[in-house]
């Protein structure tokens, strides 16, 4: 992609910068959303566009605080774009369920309740989560700015989503697979 009038545009997923960092070093697997900030199925590849702003340590669970203080400023130079991801399966729980889900996610159950507020149920999505090949720092624009998980990068950005390597190897993503779902049976 050379030229930003015929660039197709990227879909990439916003998320706050130390969950990112969580799910490229597979250490989560998961993501919590409320099911109003990703309405209908979400298909195909996506960016993970790491999110700087309204980071809250208190959230993390004690050990997975790295990731939040590795992760608490922008860079200057551009946000990372380093990994993509697709949704393997999709669960929908309740608020409750998010206990025996804990060893997947680096937030704490609380710390998902208060930043989702759910009176409702939620949305637990299992990702494959690929790095790229070559990551891209990414100039944020305006359009990317505000309150809302999809954003479609529109600049032309050389991200060659098909040539990305899993973070977890095939054993280990069927192993956190079949824990996810024994969890929430």
């Amino acid at each position: 992609m050379s030229d930003a009038t015929t660039a197709e545009a990227i879909p990439a997923l916003k998320e706050r910068a130390g969950v990112v960092n969580a799910l490229i070093d597979g250490t989560q697997t998961v993501l919590v959303r409320h099911p109003t900030l990703d309405p209908g199925t979400i298909d195909g590849r996506f960016v993970l566009y790491p999110a700087y702003s309204h980071q809250d340590p208190s959230r993390y669970q004690s050990r997975y605080e790295d990731y939040y203080h590795r992760s608490n400023a922008k860079p200057d130079a551009g946000v990372p774009v380093r990994a993509v991801a697709d949704v393997r399966e999709e669960y929908t729980v309740s608020s409750a369920d998010l206990e025996s889900l804990a060893r997947h996610y680096v937030y704490t159950p609380d710390g998902l309740r208060d930043k989702y507020d759910p009176d409702d149920e939620l949305r637990v999505l299992l990702l494959r989560v690929a790095a790229l090949e070559s990551p891209r720092l990414i100039a944020e624009r305006a359009s990317y700015r505000g309150c809302r998980a999809w954003i479609d990068l529109e600049e032309a950005v050389d991200i060659d989503r098909g040539s990305a390597t899993p973070v977890l190897d095939d054993a280990t993503f069927a192993e956190r697979r079949a824990a996810i779902r024994a969890a929430l049976e």
